[in-house]
């Protein structure tokens, strides 16, 4: 239990700076450049939502780390090759990879 409290408080922590920058993010928006202006602990919160939401809509309830590396790595080499391209498209083609 002291874990899963830990792990929720981290992750309130990491909420805080993405709420001073906006009140609201809109994913489907958000290009592979825009996280190159972000922080690294802004870039791991919107990964692990994206993630979520994926799953979400694959009704898949596990939280695969593994997994969850392999995608984030094969979207920051496509977002390397293609810039413009939307981070959730490329982790969508990422996902659909494994």
């Amino acid at each position: 239990m002291k874990t899963i409290f830990t792990a929720a408080l981290l992750a309130v922590t990491a909420l805080a700076p993405l709420k001073a920058a906006a009140e609201t993010l809109d994913i489907a928006t958000l290009k592979c450049s825009d996280v190159a202006t972000m922080k690294p602990e802004e870039v791991a919160l919107v990964l692990a939502w994206i993630d979520g939401y994926l799953g979400g809509q694959a009704d898949d309830t596990r939280l695969d780390l593994d997994r969850f590396n392999a995608n984030a790595d094969a979207a920051a080499e496509a977002c390397a090759a293609e810039p413009a391209t939307g981070l959730l498209t490329v982790l969508k083609q990422a996902e659909s990879g494994n």
